[in-house]
């Protein structure tokens, strides 16, 4: 069979083309910014655990918060990944200021996103939270039992709403988001037990729900673009609670938050920014 001639000069042509095309290709495609936002905060705080007092605590409470969000490359591209870590410090006192409690809980939340474009200006994300809560209570008058530990493993949902108000031309970004453990499990003690003898219980970890252990965070925000950082003020609301072993600790707390945000992404070596960017919020 005659092959014609001009087949092998056309050969290196072709590569080029294809190579072309997926180098332009994949300058167009969206970059994906991850957000992520750094926050300190101070309100008051409640507390509340019959195993250590029979008297509410009152105080002031001091927080940090950070928030990691991005997009997934799944499916349709609207998946997002986010990593939520807190920690709330407080201070309290009972009502005659004989005596103090300071309280130290440390949280971290992990949820996957489904993202709904409702219109240029809204956005709801729902989707399923996997959570941890750990810390403790000490109390400044006990002796023999003098701090109460706190461990929860939880499965939940959580859900964001997302509006951009535009002021004359400045954006401005309200976020509402709940988080709301569902099930999972939590650490507890017997009544009147110390601490000092916690390897003679059969069981000091039981299963947890709505029954036991009711706990949730409101988290309001409002977001300013301002030069070349976003400045970010956060009030959050946070209620936990568990009854277990005729035993009952309430921890709540309302604190306002002020910090940064930002968007941002990686430019790998020898690659160029095509300004052709994805933000997870509009």
């Amino acid at each position: 069979m005659h092959s014609s001639p001009f087949t092998p000069r056309l050969l290196p042509f072709f590569a080029f083309c294809l190579l072309s095309f997926s180098l332009f290709a994949g300058e167009d495609e969206p970059v994906r910014l991850k957000y992520e936002s750094y926050s300190i905060g101070f309100g008051r705080g409640n507390v509340y655990d019959s195993y250590l007092s029979p008297l509410k605590y009152e105080g002031l409470n001091v927080g940090l918060l950070y928030e990691e969000m991005e997009m997934l490359k799944w499916k349709d591209g609207n998946f997002s990944f986010q990593q939520q870590y807190s920690a709330d410090l407080s201070q309290t006192q009972n009502p005659t200021a004989t005596a103090s409690n300071l309280t130290l809980l440390a949280e971290g939340a992990y949820t996957v996103y489904y993202r709904f474009n409702l219109n240029e200006k809204f956005q709801v994300f729902a989707g399923p939270q996997a959570g941890i809560l750990t810390g403790g209570i000490y109390n400044s008058r006990n002796q023999n039992n003098p701090m109460s530990l706190k461990l929860n493993l939880n499965l939940g949902l959580s859900g964001i709403a997302a509006y951009k108000l535009m002021i004359k031309s400045q954006p401005v970004r309200f976020r509402y988001q709940v988080n709301l453990p569902v099930a999972g499990t939590l650490f507890a003690p017997q009544f009147g037990q110390s601490y000092y003898f916690l390897s003679d219980n059969e069981n000091i970890f039981f299963a947890s729900s709505f029954h036991n252990h009711l706990a949730f965070k409101n988290i309001f925000s409002a977001e300013l673009p301002l030069n070349w950082i976003t400045f970010r003020a956060t009030c959050i609301h946070s209620f936990y609670q568990t009854k277990i072993n005729h035993l009952l600790t309430q921890c709540y707390s309302n604190t306002f938050y002020v910090g940064i945000s930002k968007n941002f992404y990686i430019i790998k070596a020898g690659k160029k920014d095509n300004k052709n960017h994805a933000t997870i919020f509009k």
